[in-house]
């Protein structure tokens, strides 16, 4: 029986034209937990994160070699389906972009988009996803106001709803709270803890403190490198390499 939702990387190599920016990644990111991957601007991070999700397709320049294997299956094959890939591995970023439409129709627009649904069945799933991120009870008088008068940390929240709403195995998120005031940061914080229970989710951050909090599992990067993987326990409070060492205590950055 295959384990839904686990990602697993096997000698990835990233390339830029000429520039190698990610060199013989090897992990393995369990499901059903929160991964947090951190390192100094430039290691490939968000490289990497891109890779998961096949965004690096859209790169003139990308090349990429290795496997990535979602379910067992190798996503980076050509013949695979980019949409089923993005839609089972939903992308939050730093900065939320949502739709030119009502809060409404943010949520309901994917749902849509792959199955024909009656209107109480699209209700039901715009609440159940505003719900999951926090956000139901803040919008439910004002479903139909244009989703851009939002503040800012309620348009993050609503983008992680609506990801939400396509039914991924997998939440990926490149800083996902580094546009956000301190109150907003910790909403987003929280529902990304409860929703660790049923999806895998993998988060690029540069904040320590944030890693702290939400980290199951932490991966350092560094120069393009996987220098150290494992119980966030552990790589955070008392990593084995010098350089991760170096990192947790402000020597590089």
């Amino acid at each position: 029986m295959v384990e839904t939702g686990r990602l697993s990387i096997k000698g990835l190599n990233v390339y830029y034209g000429k520039n190698q920016v990610l060199k013989n990644i090897n992990l393995n990111i369990p499901a059903n937990s929160l991964t947090v991957v951190i390192g100094p601007s430039g290691c490939g991070k968000t490289t990497l994160l891109k890779s998961f999700n096949r965004l690096l397709d859209e790169v003139e320049e990308a090349r990429v070699e290795g496997q990535i294997l979602l379910d067992n299956q190798d996503i980076c094959q050509q013949e695979i389906d980019v949409t089923q890939i993005r839609k089972k591995m939903g992308l939050l970023s730093q900065r939320p972009q949502v739709l030119p439409m009502s809060i409404y129709d943010n949520i309901a627009f994917g749902p849509k988009l792959h199955q024909s649904l009656k209107k109480a069945k699209l209700n039901q799933l715009v609440e159940k996803y505003l719900g999951q991120a926090g956000l139901w009870d803040e919008v439910k008088d004002r479903l139909n106001e244009p989703a851009s008068q939002l503040s800012i940390g309620q348009q993050q929240r609503l983008c992680l709803a609506r990801g939400l709403a396509v039914e991924p195995e997998i939440i990926l998120c490149d800083e996902p709270t580094s546009a956000l005031d301190p109150q907003s940061s910790r909403k987003v914080e929280a529902q990304l803890q409860n929703l660790k229970i049923n999806y895998t989710i993998v988060v690029v951050t540069h904040i320590l403190r944030q890693a702290r909090r939400l980290a199951d599992y932490a991966a350092f990067l560094y120069m393009g490198e996987l220098i150290e993987f494992g119980p966030a326990s552990e790589v955070l409070t008392a990593p084995q390499d010098a350089r991760t060492r170096a990192y947790i205590t402000g020597e590089i950055s």
